[in-house]
This record gives C-alpha cells, structure tokens and sequence, in this order.
C-alpha cells in the first residue's frame, strides 16, 4: 500500500518540462466547507513564501470524481506545459497549481459513460447510478414525506395525473433559489408544467412530435451516442424528473461550492502574494470559478479566466438578461479579471447545444421565444456562446500555433472562442486548442 501524504502537503509535484511545480488538489463537500483545511492552508503559505509568478486554479465538471479529475487535471497540464516548451515564454515562470474536487458524481450523464467492456453488461452501473440519483433528489425532500418519494421514483411511467402532480410537490425543491439569471420562484404545478413539457410527450391526440432533428425523443429517434443522450428526458416517467431534478441540484451545488468555498481560498490566493491568478472551469467548473470570482470583492483582480464548454447560461454576462433590466448573475466578472474572460463553444457537443436549455429550465422561463439565435435565455453558453452583451464581446475562431489571437479591441470583455474545429465533444477540452487558448493568456499576463 502507498504511504499516506503528509498532511496538507501537495498531491504531487510535476516536472513541467523542466519547470517543477507544486500540485495541490483542495476537496470541498456538497455546501462548499472545504475537507483539506490543512492542504488548503500550506498552498496559501506556499504561494506566500516561495512568490510563484502564476496560480492556475482549475475545477472539473459533473460526473468527476477524485480519479476521474486528478486524471484530467494531470492530462491538461501536462498538455499545457509540452506546449509551453514549444512555445517558450519570454518572461520568468515559476507555476503553483490547484485543483478543486467538489462532489459531482450523483447524475452520470449517457455522454459521460464509460466505454463498454466487451462482454459484459452495464446493468449494474445503470442501477448505480439511478439510486445515486434518487439518493441526491431524496435529500431535499422532506423526512416525513421520503416513502412515499421512493413508492412513486420506483414506478414506471404510469403515474396517474394526481400522482404526477404529487411527485412534482415533493421534488419542488430542486426547482427554486438563485442561478445565474437571478431569483427563481417554483411550485408544484409550475415543475408539472415543466415537467410535461419535455420533448417526446405525446400530444392530446396520441401523436408523439418529431424532434429527431434536435436529438431528443420523437417518432425518429437518433442513432448511436445521441440517441443515448436523447434518453436523458423521458416524458413522464418518474425517473425523467429525478433526473431532471438532479441536473439542477448539480448545477446549484457548482455553485454553492464556488460561492462559499472556493470564493474563500481565491480570496486567500489573492491576497497571499502578487502571483498572476488564472481560473480554469469546465462545464458546471465554469459555474465553480465564476461563482467564486463574483461571490464578493476580492483584494485584487484575478489575471485571466478560461471557461471550457461551460454549462451556463448563455445570457449570464449580458447586462440585461431578462429583458427587464436585471443583469446576468456573471457580469461582475467581467470587471474582476484583467484581462477579457475567454468562453468557447463548439457545436459539436451535443448536450449544450441539444439537451441543456431543456434540461435547466425553471418555470418561470416557459414559453420564452427563441433570442439571438438560441433556443431560450437559459441556452447553454458552451453551446451557443454569449448572448446579450453586443459591443463588449470579441468573436474568434479557434488558432492553433503559431497562429496568435488578436488583441481585442477596447472595451470588449468577453472573447468568445468558436471552437468547433477544436473541440469535437462535451468532455474533449484536453487539446491542443485549449492549450494554447491558456498559453495566450498566461502569455499576456501583466501585459
């Protein structure tokens, strides 16, 4: 058996092509209360005491868990760094790297899965992941109110309308709080609503729409590995909302952690030295980052923010959201980095561009007209890019070296990077594209 770390002491320290630097993996629980407060405390007195020239903080998405993110990390970075060594820096780099593990493994999303060992079935890894789910839901509901909870997840799809509308009023508690468009408001018949809104419902007239041209349930379903995504919304049937709860509860937890946890060892980061910050989140991560960045005033600004694919609203900067004057929950971020926050979106992955703005909305968003060529306000910005921010954001296509990016002019605060040559899929962000999208900021640190 492998010795144990020393208490707070880094995960591991990397070789970055001929750069050493020190790994510390800093793990929060579901309320954001970091379990690694001694790990936490030495990276602080480390960036204090030894002066890194740059901090990367990275977090990791849904469906992640320790192995599944220290392996993502470990791959990015070494990415990362054999691209620096091609292309060198022309200023001293001395890096301190950090990576959140928050708990993201109750919803195991179909794209997600791993590939199927020949021979063996995946009965038992779909069984897994159905209890975590209703485990995760079950918690919100209350204590007195659970048996009957799990009497109706158990069934099939064939709730009666009254029980439909009871197992909305249980898990309405998934549906309400803030998310980065504001204050959202639910009740048990707005979630039914919602509920019976999903793609593949049949119509009063016993017709199921054709929607396989968005790949999501209908007369023609899709084939191979959208037609498993596609399986995400099942119209009805109880284990469909347990779901569709758990992408909220997800989401709401990303954050969570990033608003109080990790808000507080950025804030530390921050003040612990003059080192360049860089903040890296991939899909609910980019929720992590931004919700940390934005939670309150920080001593000073972080250098740069990299969002991979990030499942959010595409309309969480804009400085008008809801047509109503409110602003994105994000725009503060915008003025918290020095340089331009860099967002991409790919229409190559398939559950931001497909699945997403079905699976987040809240009720109070039905019925919304498409906006800017996007399905709803709460189309993913991974998926579509940022919508209600004309004039401050920089349109670009995704460069590999020794192609650079342009400067953006003045005044814009958002580069949004179209990413479709790059990025093929949710996950995919471990290339070289991305790497050298983060080569170019680190490279115009203090510029």
């Amino acid at each position: 058996m492998a010795d144990r770390l020393a208490p707070g002491a880094p995960y591991r320290t990397i070789d970055l092509n001929g750069v050493t630097a020190p790994f510390y993996i800093v793990p929060f629980d579901k309320d954001g209360v970091c379990t690694g407060p001694l790990t936490a405390r030495n990276l602080v007195e480390t960036v204090a005491d030894q002066r890194p020239t740059d901090v990367f903080l990275f977090s990791h998405g849904w469906n992640n868990d320790w192995q599944a993110a220290t392996s993502r990390y470990d791959e990015f970075i070494t990415g990362f760094a054999r691209m620096r060594a091609e292309h060198p820096l022309d200023r001293e780099f001395r890096p301190v790297l950090v990576g959140v593990i928050w708990p993201s493994t109750a919803l195991v999303m179909p794209w997600e899965r791993g590939p199927q060992i020949l021979g063996v079935e995946r009965d038992d890894d779909a069984v897994a992941e159905e209890r975590a789910e209703i485990a995760e839901v079950a918690a919100i509901v209350p204590e007195e109110e659970r048996a009957r909870f799990y009497e109706l997840a158990q069934r099939p799809a064939d709730l009666t309308d009254q029980e439909a509308a009871e197992f909305a009023g249980l898990v309405v508690g998934a549906f309400g709080g803030d998310d980065e468009l504001g204050l959202v408001e639910a009740d048990a018949e707005s979630v039914l609503e919602v509920w019976q809104s999903l793609p593949g419902r049949p119509a009063s007239d016993g017709t199921v729409p054709d929607l396989s041209d968005i790949g999501l349930p209908g007369a023609t379903p899709a084939e191979g590995p959208d037609a498993a995504a596609a399986g995400l919304l099942q119209a009805l049937d109880p284990r469909g909302l347990v779901r569709l709860a758990t992408v909220l509860l997800m989401k709401d937890r990303a954050g969570r952690v990033g608003g109080r946890g990790v808000a507080d060892l950025l804030e530390d980061l921050l003040s612990a030295g003059d080192a360049h910050v860089h903040l890296v989140g991939h899909s609910y991560g980019a929720k992590v980052v931004l919700s940390a960045l934005v939670a309150r005033p920080h001593p000073r600004q972080v250098e740069s923010v990299l969002l991979l694919q990030p499942a959010l609203s595409n309309r969480c900067f804009a400085s008008d959201a809801d047509g109503a004057g409110r602003p994105g929950g994000y725009r503060p971020a915008l003025e918290r980095t020095r340089q331009p926050v860099m967002t991409t979106y790919s229409k190559h992955d398939f559950p931001l561009t497909k699945v997403f703005h079905w699976a987040v909305r809240r009720p109070s968003d039905l019925g919304e007209a498409v906006i800017a060529g996007a399905p709803n306000r709460y189309a993913a910005l991974g998926g579509f890019g940022p919508g209600g921010i004309e004039g401050e954001v920089s349109k670009v296509v995704a460069t590999l070296p020794p192609q650079n990016y342009a400067m953006p002019e003045h005044g814009k605060r958002v580069i949004a990077v179209e990413a479709s040559n790059v990025i093929k899929g949710h996950g995919e962000v471990q290339v070289p594209g991305t790497f050298w999208m983060l080569l170019t900021q680190v490279a115009r640190s203090g510029g």
